[in-house]
């Protein structure tokens, strides 16, 4: 005889197959107050609204205007301005994907470790390449200084992309003040981490963590792509198209156009040259699809992982995401910083990652208790 599976059955069950379990937490809790940006500012906001289905242009247009708007108006007297200058990082020297872990880096991947590893070669080989053309006189200098910056800065957003937290959710994590009253979002557990699961966030089997707003696990940077290193990702596709239109322009005019002596390459330069030229065109298709990949999640607001699965069901005519607003993937700093492999300063940390920690939550009741008892020393407008 059959009987009914109570709920412990059915969260092993869960558990079992890899499904999501509901998050525990009581969602009738009362509200707590957002903690913002790790080292950075964030408004007290209102909740949002509830998202509605839009058209692409709409979409376009939307997070156009949105990136431009400026993040601190301090003629609203209803935003108050914190920083956060706590530093709950772990201080040991270590290598990992735990939160122990000083320094974030997947080593558990050997292949891709290995991929990686050929980026900078063949990156090195493109360099050193055009370094010599310009020695021998095949190129301007100046061309190949150029080139030789473009390298250094690609690498640089490498090096960037793949030792930076991608947005890994923490064992303490909990949903957000402005998720608890969200009466249409589902608050979820991962079963595998048994910790809350942010939406648009899915569990890497490689880096074995739940990551926010997690885009794709790349073999070739050797990490995760999600909340908290979109931009070195933006940053390094862009900064490798543009070496390889590079290249491929040069070796083209130096081709078809150029009849000076100076322009007839050397045995030697002449192979090393064949083969860049083939890197090149490879680099540019791969990093142009990538391109439109990412431009595609930003504008829909839909990641490659929630793509393919709402393609597999026939749900994508049905999707209710926003896009995603540039200041959410660049930070607020002024868009000529936008080019620099540097860590954005998010306007609004726990809705970026969407998910809050009770310890930053304490902090900020207790900010917020201080400012109530002590006007003069309170939050900054």
């Amino acid at each position: 005889m059959m009987t009914p599976s109570s709920p412990t059955n059915d969260y092993s069950t869960r558990q079992r197959q890899r499904q999501d379990l509901p998050y525990r937490d009581d969602p009738n809790a009362p509200p707590r107050l957002e903690s913002y940006t790790f080292g950075g500012l964030g408004p007290l906001h209102a909740l949002p609204e509830k998202s509605k289905q839009l058209s692409l242009p709409k979409r376009l247009w939307n997070a156009a205007s949105t990136c431009c708007q400026p993040h601190l108006n301090n003629n609203d007297n209803t935003s108050y301005y914190y920083t956060d200058t706590f530093n709950d990082l772990p201080w040991t020297c270590s290598i990992g994907t735990s939160d122990e872990h000083g320094i974030w880096l997947n080593r558990y991947d050997p292949a891709g470790t290995i991929m990686a590893l050929i980026v900078w070669i063949l990156m090195g080989y493109s360099s050193l390449t055009m370094t010599w053309l310009a020695a021998t006189g095949g190129i301007p200098v100046s061309l190949a200084l150029l080139y030789t910056v473009l390298t250094a800065l690609a690498l640089a957003c490498h090096v960037k992309t793949s030792l930076t937290d991608p947005g890994a959710v923490p064992p303490s994590a909990v949903p957000t003040a402005a998720q608890r009253h969200q009466a249409d979002l589902k608050l979820s557990m991962c079963s595998q981490c048994q910790t809350f699961k942010p939406p648009h966030s899915h569990h890497c089997r490689i880096c074995n963590r739940c990551i926010s707003r997690m885009d794709h696990h790349c073999p070739w940077m050797n990490n995760c792509i999600g909340a908290g290193n979109l931009k070195h990702f933006v940053l390094f596709l862009v900064y490798t198209w543009i070496c390889s239109v590079t290249s491929l322009l040069t070796f083209g005019w130096n081709y078809f156009f150029c009849a000076e002596e100076a322009c007839v390459f050397t045995v030697v330069l002449t192979q090393l040259v064949r083969v860049m030229t083939l890197l090149s065109i490879g680099a540019f298709l791969f990093t142009s699809s990538m391109i439109m990949n990412v431009l595609y999640g930003i504008l829909t607001g839909i990641g490659t992982i929630d793509r393919l699965k709402k393609k597999a069901t026939n749900t994508m005519d049905t999707a209710v995401e926003d896009s995603i607003p540039l200041a959410h993937i660049f930070g607020q700093d002024p868009w000529y910083w936008w080019w620099l492999p540097t860590d954005p300063q998010f306007p609004d940390y726990d809705r970026v990652m969407g998910f809050s920690t009770p310890q930053r939550l304490l902090r900020e009741q207790m900010l917020w208790q201080q400012s109530e008892d002590s006007p003069s020393h309170g939050m900054s407008v």
